[in-house]
Formats: structure tokens, C-alpha cells, sequence
């Protein structure tokens, strides 16, 4: 690994796995933001359940983790595009006693050109990845979280996902679903104690950026392209503080105006609630 070592205070760690631990579990994580996430969990004292299709990476990824930061980690080849890849997961979790307080919805298929030169498998399969996937396990681990009272999960969005975007517009679809998702459970899971992230990483430094852009470097940041470990750090650093967030300051400044507009609608159903059972004086909606 060419990065540093990421190193996080003792303080700041131990509240952290308090909070979040003892297991995360990070999807796409053989290789570019997905590794990175397992290295930043993994440098606050949590073990990582480690998701990936591609086995030989992702046997490599989870043993340096492992090594460098001297906790556990499982790693499961696993094709979330397959409708019962949970049973696989759940029998990992249950067989070796994992308690996951971590859940980081990072992997996607990312589809480049004209929507109707793509094939429709892969559509479909890029669908299963990213919205049925994320559904399957945030429903799943937020269940188990939301008895515990405590918990976390992240969705990993795009700036793709604020506007349509020509040449990308089945991914963009797909990382609006994880954008909304998220940003809505920040509401519903909030009360019991499972903190909600959905965020927009910007152009990052990874293996699908390269193959796109051949005259990137691994490791170089350039520009407005970042390095996965800043994404990651960035991310880890917003959970539990805000309902979505950004690595840069100008999707960040457009999240920030669809969270407004967020609150405000949230805020007009509750006064519309309370007015529906109320409107018959004795608590119940009309018709009662």
C-alpha cells in the first residue's frame, strides 16, 4: 500500500468503536474507496467484514488490513448483484459471532455512454448492485442496530446523483437512490440511536477513474481529484454529525440547499400529522 498508516487519537477511537464497533462491514472494499474505508475503520479499533466479487484482491486487502492494524477481518468474495447474497453474509456473521455496528454501502458498477448502447444485463446488474444490495443490508443490519440502540450506516453517493448527467445517466439514477435512501433513514433512525450518512465523494483517485482517464498516476492526486483515503477519512469524519455530506465544497454547498428544502417538508408532514389526529378533538383522525 502506498499510503500511510492512518493514525486516529485514542480518545477519538475508543469513542468511536463505542459507538460503532465491534464490526464494520465495507462492500466494494478489495480495492479504491471500499479499501480505503476498511483501512479507516480498522485505524479506530474496529474489526472489518470485508465485501468484494473479486476473491484473490480481496484476500490480499483484508490480510494487509489486518496486518497493518493488528485487529480481525473476514473477507467474503461475495456478487451482490445476486438476490440471496445476504444468507452467504449472515451465516459468516453468525458462524464467528460478528457483531456488526458498521455498515458502508460502497460498491457500484459504473456505467459510462449513451443509455441505449448499454447493455440491459448490465443495467439491471449495476441496479442489484447498488439500490437492491444497499436495500437488502441497511434493512437487515438496521434492524439489528436499531435493537441495540446504537449503529451506523453509510451510503456512498455521487455528484452524479444532484442533476441529470448525460452519458451517465442509469448511475446517476442509481446513486440518487442511495442519496434519498439515506438522507430519509437519517430521519427514521435518528430517534433510536443509528446515526445515517449518505455522501458524495467527488472525483477520487481510484481504479475506475483510471481506467477512464489512462495518464492518472495510482496514488497522485491531481486537481479536483483526491486520493480514496481523503474520501474515506472524510466521510468517517462526517458520520453522526449531518445527513449527508461531501468532500468538496460545491456539492456540499448543493446538498446543504436539498436538506433545507429536506427539513422544511419533513417539518410540514409533522404539522400535517399531528393536525389529521387531532381534528376530531379526542386524538384520533377523523373517521375513527
Amino acid at each position: 500500500m502506498s499510503e500511510e498508516r492512518i493514525k486516529v487519537g485514542a480518545k477519538k477511537a475508543r469513542d468511536f468503536r463505542e459507538k460503532y464497533g465491534p464490526v464494520a462491514l465495507v462492500t466494494g472494499a478489495a480495492q479504491g474507496i471500499g479499501r480505503a474505508f476498511a483501512n479507516s475503520v480498522a485505524a479506530r479499533g474496529l474489526s472489518v467484514l470485508m465485501i468484494d466479487v473479486q476473491e484473490e484482491a480481496l484476500d490480499a486487502a483484508a490480510r494487509e488490513v489486518a496486518e497493518t492494524y493488528e485487529i480481525s477481518t473476514w473477507a467474503v468474495p461475495t456478487d451482490l448483484a445476486r438476490p440471496d447474497f445476504l444468507g452467504g453474509v449472515e451465516a459468516i456473521c453468525t458462524r464467528v459471532g460478528i457483531e456488526v455496528g458498521l455498515v458502508i454501502c460502497n460498491a457500484a458498477l459504473g456505467l459510462e455512454g449513451p443509455f441505449l448502447d448499454a447493455d440491459v444485463e448490465q443495467l439491471h446488474r449495476a441496479e442489484a448492485i447498488s439500490c437492491r444490495a444497499t436495500t437488502t443490508l441497511a434493512h437487515f443490519f438496521g434492524r439489528e442496530m436499531k435493537a441495540r440502540g446504537r449503529g451506523g450506516l453509510i451510503f456512498i453517493s455521487s455528484g452524479t446523483a444532484m442533476q441529470g448527467s448525460p452519458n451517465h445517466a442509469h448511475y446517476a439514477a442509481t446513486k440518487a437512490f442511495e442519496l434519498v435512501l439515506g438522507e430519509s433513514l437519517w430521519y427514521e433512525f435518528q430517534p433510536h440511536g443509528v446515526d445515517v450518512l449518505s455522501f458524495v465523494p467527488g472525483p477520487t483517485n481510484t481504479p475506475g477513474l483510471r481506467s477512464v482517464l489512462p495518464g492518472l498516476e495510482e496514488g497522485v492526486a491531481a486537481g479536483a481529484i483526491g486520493l480514496p483515503r481523503e474520501t474515506a477519512e472524510a466521510a468517517v469524519d462526517a458520520l453522526g454529525k449531518k445527513a449527508t455530506a461531501a468532500r468538496e465544497r460545491v456539492h456540499a454547498n448543493r446538498l446543504s440547499s436539498r436538506r433545507r428544502s429536506a427539513d422544511e417538508s419533513v417539518e410540514r408532514q409533522a404539522v400535517q400529522r399531528v393536525t389529521s389526529l387531532s381534528s376530531d378533538g379526542d386524538g384520533r383522525p377523523e373517521g375513527e
